[in-house]
């Protein structure tokens, strides 16, 4: 089962020096450090919040600006079709100019956000792609020095709009926990080892060969209940006169 590890790493502040205690095995804390600040200082290329706020700024004026402007200039040099015999013709023949410039308004407007934004999205992405390209060298020098074992995987995501930091994903494979009930597991401490008191009844165990039956024989290591250890007060009856009726004990003590 995968595990995930999500850093923030700020463009304006130096990377963490401590090594995630997932990740202390895998990687020394001077790679780790030079990483983070590699991954760090080629990220920051691609994060401007100012740039970002003016593009967007750009973007809002332009995305009502032009649109109305155009239909405006088009609602002039289109012409008017059809017949224009009665007033009536000429009104019909406006309103249909006038969603003819409407339909080119909203074509420049699709145009408009398709151009401020996908350069945008482009810049961003190519950003991604380059850091993950350097964080996969990474990845091949590891694994140049430590063949087959699992390393963890390093990526990050497309830097965000007007963000202000560098988010680093790190994946790895979670290692099975071993379990006492798996087959040839070594038993817990307090089973294995023999009892304190020598008299305590014991039974030896093991896997028996194929075909015999299990053997189960006095001896040790593994402790059993002892019944002799428990000590079982002996029975007294109850005092005279403790489950006697009220009025027979108050008879009794007046002739006391």
């Amino acid at each position: 089962m995968p595990d995930s590890i999500v850093l923030s790493l700020q463009i304006d502040q130096p990377p963490p020096e401590q090594v995630p205690y997932q990740l202390s095995s895998y990687i020394s804390i001077e790679a780790w450090q030079a990483r983070l600040r590699a991954v760090t200082r080629k990220g920051s290329r691609y994060i401007n919040p100012r740039f970002d706020i003016a593009w967007g700024v750009m973007t809002f004026i332009a995305t009502f600006a032009v649109p109305i402007a155009m239909f405006y200039v088009m609602l002039r040099m289109l012409p008017l079709k059809g017949t224009l015999d009665t007033t009536f013709d000429l009104l019909h023949a406006e309103a249909n100019r006038a969603w003819e410039a409407r339909g080119v308004s909203f074509a420049v407007l699709i145009g408009v956000i398709l151009l401020m934004w996908f350069p945008m999205w482009l810049f961003k992405a190519s950003g991604k792609k380059q850091v993950n390209r350097m964080l996969e060298r990474f990845e091949q020098e590891d694994r140049a020095v430590r063949p087959g074992v699992e390393l963890p995987i390093y990526r990050i995501s497309r830097p965000r709009f007007m963000g202000t930091s560098i988010i680093l994903n790190i994946t790895r494979t979670r290692r099975a926990q071993p379990s006492s009930f798996a087959f040839g597991a070594p038993l817990p401490r307090y089973v294995v080892n023999g009892p304190m008191d020598p008299s305590a009844a014991a039974y030896s165990y093991g896997q028996p060969s194929y075909g015999q039956p299990p053997v189960t024989m006095p001896g040790t290591p593994v402790p059993l209940y002892n019944q002799f250890d428990e000590k079982i007060p002996a029975y007294s009856a109850p005092a005279p006169g403790l489950y006697m009726p009220d009025d027979e004990k108050h008879e009794r003590e007046n002739r006391v």
